[in-house]
């Protein structure tokens, strides 16, 4: 039979490793997202947010992609997909792949206005390949893209 300070010391001793070990963990996660941003957004045409024709619709298809294209760095050609939010406003934000944010810096925007699979009623003029919208996302700063100062 172990005296009762021997094996007090036996139990504390693991449990404080797994306690330094939950808490460094915990703090790398934070120390991940520094120098990122979640930047929120709207796409509109002429002013106005972008017209979405929502009755050819499939449920849960808003009928707009907007995708964010790194230019520069080492992580240049990144694409980042904005979460579409109101399609009837052209409202979206940018959570990255791993929900915390994107990087600040120079993007090329490509926007397609259909649903997922559909024709492009804005005929290709804003694909990845062809799009000429070019941003800088600011940390805490709103992204608004007027596609008809692009065309």
């Amino acid at each position: 039979m172990m005296p009762a300070i021997s094996l007090a010391k036996n139990c504390v001793l693991p449990s404080l490793c797994c306690v330094i070990l939950f808490a460094s963990g915990c703090s790398s996660n934070t120390t991940v997202a520094e120098g990122r941003t979640k930047p929120r957004g709207r796409i509109l045409e002429n002013g106005l947010p972008i017209k979405v024709d929502h009755s050819q619709l499939p449920p849960g298809d808003p009928g707009l992609q907007v995708t964010f294209i790194k230019i520069g760095g080492v992580d240049a050609g990144t694409e980042y997909e904005a979460t579409i939010t109101d399609g009837t406003t052209g409202s979206f934000e940018l959570i990255g792949a791993d929900g915390k944010g994107i990087p600040p810096g120079e993007y090329r925007v490509a926007v397609v206005l259909a649903p997922h699979g559909s024709q492009d009623q804005l005929k290709g003029r804003f694909s990845r390949e062809k799009s000429k919208i070019q941003i800088e996302v600011k940390p805490n700063e709103d992204v608004v893209i007027d596609i008809a100062k692009y065309k």
